[in-house]
């Protein structure tokens, strides 16, 4: 009787037991402020970000589903990269990049299988 009841719940185990499989390659992008400034990255959300000076923040990942880097023009985390200033507390556009160009992203690879590109924004660049 025991052996019936093993047979049905089998199939219900394995099942159970799927996962999806993590291809274990991802993509991360950051932005470097390089600058004296503290910056504020306006989001998809239209939330801003604070980026302060000499530090780097994450503006998003994706998983890969084949073995290279996804570039950033092709990343769906976001279209564009809008970087803001404060003045007298009022917002002021002091970087834009729409559309993202590739050219303007250092790639890297700090470690197997995890890819990086990284906007640095120096003082030269938001002047």
């Amino acid at each position: 009787m025991k052996k019936i009841y093993l047979i049905f719940l089998l199939p219900f185990l394995v099942a159970t037991q799927c996962q999806e499989e993590d291809s274990g390659f991802e993509t991360n992008y950051l932005i470097h402020n390089n600058s004296s400034t503290d910056l504020f990255l306006l989001t998809e959300e239209d939330r801003y970000l604070e980026i302060k000076s000499q530090s780097t923040v994450s503006i998003g990942s994706v998983l890969n589903s084949e073995t290279s880097a996804i570039v950033p023009s092709e990343s769906y985390v976001f279209s564009n990269v809008k970087l803001y200033a404060t003045d007298n507390y009022n917002f002021v556009l002091v970087y834009i990049q729409d559309p993202i160009n590739d050219d303007l992203w250092i790639f890297g690879e700090p470690i197997m299988n995890r890819y990086e590109y990284t906007l640095l924004i120096t003082n030269e660049v938001i002047d």
